[in-house]
């Protein structure tokens, strides 16, 4: 057990008391529930998952959801754009939470944040086969990654447009940074993925112009949007100074920020915070929010130390086996060992970016912690990116 360890058994139990002590714990019985999974799937991930190999089952998995999903998205959108085009409608934006259909019981803006915790997964599947030269299976994982980048381009967002290309530049940094590749590299490979990302951009906005230009210009709905944001961010903080320490209760946001009897005027019914750092302060207070904060750093520092400190090794160079290999056998071998250590870390950093682009996007949202599915995946990319593994 590590110290990221006992923070996850610390949510858990923290969750428990805010179920306990809130005003109106049955609203808080699915965050204790997805909290409770989301744990146990780090945990289980921590103690099953230990080569590379196993991981990039798992993340091929996840990114075969991911090409179901995307197909499903990008179809949904066609036909919801259709009847729009068909009567000269081009400002999309004002469309776009019926233009894509989010999961049952979801909101679009959820759906979206599923979509980016996809991503990186299917990347990390595709950089490790393609180190192994599975090229096959390196490019079913490439078509994955491809559909999910397509439908958070046409998700109209721009924070989630602006999360997906700084998923892209954060994992190429990451890997200069650690020396899994070299500047050279890294330059390519980032000018590759930015560029096939405008490049499917582009193809859907010769399909769909208005698509461009909802993130090109300021639509009334965006600004619209900007400025409730911001109302609702200044009730919220004034719930924070009434409850600061344990705050109201897991998802118990939506009935303190209500109008009451009181109020001169009445304002307008806002379902959470539409920002993670302050919906966990409004929900679970500045102990709460210690606490994810502390697990973040934590997340930080086992990402780095790991990226450090443990090589990727395959067959020991020293065995008597490895004796014996002389000439370009090797040479062959220690290059199976550079590219399993490559592939690797390639891995690790696409783990971390993932959990990075995903919090950038919550800074004007909230969904991770509002499903199970998002917080577990994100557990997942954390328990990945922090776990020791070896090459396979």
């Amino acid at each position: 057990m590590r110290i990221l360890d006992w923070c996850v058994l610390a949510f858990v139990v923290y969750e428990a008391i805010l179920l306990a002590s809130s005003q109106y714990p049955a609203n808080g019985a699915s965050a204790f529930e997805a909290v409770a999974v989301a744990a146990l799937t780090y945990f289980s991930l921590r103690a099953l998952v230990h080569t590379t190999k196993l991981a990039s089952w798992l993340c091929g998995l996840v990114a075969i959801a991911g090409i179901w999903l995307g197909t499903s998205g990008i179809r949904e959108f066609a036909n919801g754009i259709e009847p729009l085009s068909a009567v000269g409608l081009t400002n999309f934006v004002a469309f776009r939470s019926r233009l894509i259909h989010p999961i049952l019981g979801w909101v679009p803006g959820e759906t979206f944040t599923v979509f980016l915790l996809f991503l990186p997964f299917a990347c990390a599947a595709a950089v490790y086969n393609w180190h192994r030269r599975n090229y096959p299976i390196a490019t079913l994982a490439l078509v994955a990654a491809t559909f999910v980048v397509a439908v958070l381009t046409l998700s109209l967002s721009r924070a989630v447009f602006w999360s997906t290309g700084l998923f892209f530049l954060i994992t190429c940094a990451l890997l200069v940074g650690y020396r899994a590749v070299t500047l050279r590299t890294g330059s390519l490979v980032i000018a590759g993925a930015l560029g096939s990302m405008l490049l499917i951009m582009a193809c859907e906005a010769a399909l769909y112009p208005g698509i461009f230009t909802a993130y090109a210009g300021r639509h009334t709905s965006q600004i619209r949007s900007t400025q409730g944001r911001i109302g609702i961010w200044e009730r919220s903080l004034e719930i924070v100074r009434q409850h600061p320490w344990c705050g109201v209760g897991s998802s118990n946001a939506a009935l303190f920020l209500l109008s009451t009897s009181d109020q001169e005027e009445t304002i307008g019914f806002a379902s959470k915070a539409f920002s993670l750092p302050i919906q966990v302060l409004v929900e679970k207070g500045v102990i709460g929010c210690g606490l994810y904060v502390s697990f973040l750093i934590l997340i930080g520092y086992e990402f780095h130390r790991s990226m450090r400190s443990q090589r990727v090794t395959g067959t020991s160079a020293s065995s008597p086996t490895c004796a014996k290999i002389r000439g370009s056998a090797k040479r062959n071998q220690k290059e199976l060992s550079r590219h399993n250590e490559v592939a690797h870390k390639a891995m690790k950093c696409c783990y971390a970016a993932g959990l990075l682009a995903v919090l950038f996007r919550e800074i004007t949202y909230s969904s991770l912690l509002e499903h199970t599915a998002t917080l577990t995946l994100a557990y997942m990319l954390a328990a990945l990116g922090c776990g020791e593994v070896r090459a396979s």
